[in-house]
């Protein structure tokens, strides 16, 4: 039985102070109501000073055109995504992440496995892990995407068990259902192609309140923890006993 881990996912050094004694990782970014953007690297180096916890840099860069949207064309690869993609790695790094969570999509809606290769590769060239971003429940089929993210070397995927960014288009035994054929397709895949299994972590909607029934199916979880839309202590005292902490 593995470890339940939490990552959190936070944009201000307050929230890292208060997430980081019960968080496994953090993950980084601007602009969280809006479901992030990339961090700036002096708020990175601001987190690592403070905590010593694992941090992961969000990768979703605001370069000109960029889609607010969370849809399939906001992750579509471009030579100016990609690019932009491949200096923020190095940035992250630079300033003293230890993952970086990323994503590009080719036309179809599926993994752009050649640009999100060379995002693994520069990921690993800084000594960093690459996990994949929350878009794999934009993907238009999972089950591709789960071999290929596999097979480039992903370590972790956030799903919501659902298609689509709307976690409430399904109800929590409808997500779990989902999350556990991911979990059973990242096992599959992972013996077929000689690697460690992608982590899947549930995320979106995550709460104290149902993580026992997420842990039924993933030792991980991905939660904001806020009430009100901040950051909330009593939220996460209570997702840690949950969680058994």
């Amino acid at each position: 039985m593995q470890r339940a881990t939490l990552e959190v996912p936070l944009d201000s050094l307050g929230a890292a102070i208060l997430a980081a004694p019960i968080s496994d990782r953090l993950e980084l970014c601007d602009d969280l109501p809006s479901e992030g953007w990339s961090p700036t690297w002096d708020f990175v180096r601001a987190v690592r000073a403070a905590v010593p916890v694992h941090l992961v840099a969000m990768i979703r860069p605001r370069i000109p055109g960029a889609i607010a949207e969370l849809a399939p064309a906001a992750f579509r690869t471009t030579p100016e995504l990609l690019d932009a993609c491949l200096r923020e790695i190095a940035a992250a790094a630079d300033a003293g992440a230890n993952s970086v969570a990323v994503s590009l999509l080719d036309d179809q809606g599926h993994v752009d496995r050649s640009a999100c290769a060379r995002l693994v590769h520069a990921a690993h060239a800084h000594g960093m892990q690459a996990a994949f971003l929350r878009t794999f429940d934009l993907l238009a089929d999972r089950e591709r995407g789960m071999r290929d993210i596999t097979e480039l070397g992903f370590v972790r995927v956030v799903t919501a068990g659902v298609r689509g960014w709307d976690a409430g288009v399904a109800t929590l035994p409808e997500r779990l259902a989902v999350l556990a054929c991911d979990a059973a397709n990242a096992e599959r895949f992972a013996r077929e192609c000689g690697r460690t299994p992608v982590e899947v972590v549930p995320g979106g909607g995550v709460r104290a309140s149902n993580a026992a029934e997420f842990l039924r199916v993933s030792p991980h979880l991905h939660a904001s923890c806020r009430r009100d839309g901040t950051i909330s202590a009593e939220e996460l005292c209570a997702l840690a006993t949950a969680m058994g902490r």
